[in-house]
Parts: structure tokens; C-alpha cells; sequence
């Protein structure tokens, strides 16, 4: 079985426990009639909506997460100081016989 194929069996496996999972949300009148109107205006469905909604919320929220981590201050703990030298660096004396 090609690489191909077996991402889609994969893909298709993880899709159908995704269809299982459901969510629900219990709204008030009002806001659900609300909510169909938006939907409806943009030429979308309640649940397409909803989704995207929820996209919009990660974004920002990644986004938001992104941005406090670039303003933290770097770790700056000195590096503690090792016996051995690097594998790349040379041999003090080159010329020296080794062991």
C-alpha cells in the first residue's frame, strides 16, 4: 500500500470519529433567530457558522499566544562550563601525540 493510501485510510479513519463527536448548545430564542439571520445573510448554515466562529476564536487566540511568547525575555541562565571541549573544536596541540 502506497504512502498515499494509507494517509487516506488514516484521514478517513480520524474524519469518522470526528462525525460521531457532537457538541450542544442550548439558546434562547431570540439569539437563535439571531444567529439563523447572520447565517442566512451570508449564505451559510447555522452549523457553518458556528464553525467558523470557532476557527476565528483559535486564530486570534494562537495569534494572541504567539505574540506573548515573542515579549517574553529570552532564558539567559548561563551555560554551565563542561570538562570536555565541543567534538568540532581542534586539539590545543595539534602537533601532540594522542593517546
Amino acid at each position: 500500500m502506497s504512502t498515499l493510501s494509507r494517509l487516506e485510510k488514516r484521514l478517513k479513519e480520524k474524519a469518522r470519529s470526528r462525525l460521531e463527536e457532537r457538541l450542544t448548545l442550548r439558546l434562547d430564542p431570540a439569539t437563535h433567530s439571531a444567529l439563523e439571520a447572520l447565517a442566512r445573510e451570508h449564505g451559510m448554515t447555522l452549523s457553518e457558522l458556528a464553525r467558523e466562529a470557532l476557527t476565528m476564536l483559535a486564530e486570534e487566540y494562537r495569534a494572541r499566544a504567539t505574540k506573548e511568547k515573542a515579549q517574553e525575555p529570552p532564558n539567559e541562565q548561563p551555560e554551565e562550563p563542561s570538562d570536555t571541549p565541543p567534538s568540532d573544536t581542534p586539539p590545543l596541540f595539534s602537533g601532540a601525540a594522542q593517546e
